[in-house]
């Protein structure tokens, strides 16, 4: 068997769960965001009648959310290292076209200023903070 053949039958394999990945991360924000926001409409719709922790499934929601959306994100983070290495043996030291995954480990970076994993982290911890303030201002 072809051993560059299955090194791109892999990365082909690999590329298309990084974009299932990142249709879940959407879906997830998707639903965290709604599921908040139905459960805010039903407390104020049931202001008084509730206990207080109830005010406070929110933020829960908010943070189950965020750290599923963390777990995929590092599940990615582990494709894309692997596909480095599949690239970087596809295209050697080529400046011109260094493979996707290298591209964006060089030119956006993880964990660099406004990279798409600060965006996340930023995102979530403002949800979250969000969710516990607007928690905090029911439960009054």
């Amino acid at each position: 068997m072809d051993t560059q053949l299955s090194h791109l039958d892999q990365y082909k394999m690999l590329r298309e769960e990084i974009m299932q990945h990142m249709r879940e991360v959407s879906r997830t924000e998707l639903w965290g965001v709604t599921a908040a926001g139905a459960v805010y409409a039903w407390l104020i719709v049931h202001k008084g009648a509730l206990p207080l922790a109830a005010s406070f499934i929110g933020p829960c929601v908010v943070l189950f959310c965020g750290l599923r959306v963390l777990s995929i994100t590092l599940r990615m983070r582990s494709v894309a290292e692997y596909l480095r290495r599949i690239e970087k043996i596809a295209f050697g030291q080529e400046s011109e076209l260094p493979g996707w995954e290298r591209y964006l480990d060089k030119h956006v970076g993880h964990f660099k200023f406004l990279s798409p994993a600060v965006n996340g982290i930023v995102f979530w911890t403002l949800m979250v903070i969000a969710s516990a303030a607007a928690s905090w201002f029911l439960s009054r």
